[in-house]
């Protein structure tokens, strides 16, 4: 290879990496991405790296998202069995069926579902809010 190529590659290879920020990089799997395998592990949200979890209700009932984490809390919307939320965080709330930890959905300022119905990705960490 002579100078002239080298250069070029190392000037193409530094425009790639520009395009993708470090903290993405690191946090990117080193076992097969999720991609390849078909599971979502996580989502960037604001340069976080947010927990995936799928929502699991019985007979493809829809799940109440509500203004805050209980059932006493109005409801603001519902999703469907199946369906992939992006979890800010957890805290406890209003037991639902023995388990009183309530996910903070992302997307949704201040929304909550109960994580009795949300099956979160395994190895995923959700923190507390």
């Amino acid at each position: 290879m002579n100078r002239n190529t080298v250069r070029t590659s190392v000037v193409a290879v530094a425009a790639l990496l520009a395009l993708f920020p470090a903290t993405a990089m690191a946090a990117a799997p080193a076992a097969p991405s999720a991609a390849s395998t078909g599971a979502a592990t996580a989502v960037a949200h604001h340069h976080k790296v947010l927990p995936q979890g799928t929502v699991a209700t019985s007979r493809g009932r829809s799940l109440r998202v509500r203004a805050g984490a209980g059932v006493t809390y109005r409801a603001t919307g519902t999703l469907r069995s199946g369906r992939q939320v992006s979890l800010v965080c957890k805290k406890d709330g209003t037991s639902v069926h023995g388990n009183r930890v309530w996910y903070r959905l992302a997307g949704h300022r201040g929304h909550y579902v109960s994580a009795h119905y949300v099956r979160v990705v395994a190895g995923a960490y959700v923190p507390w809010c």
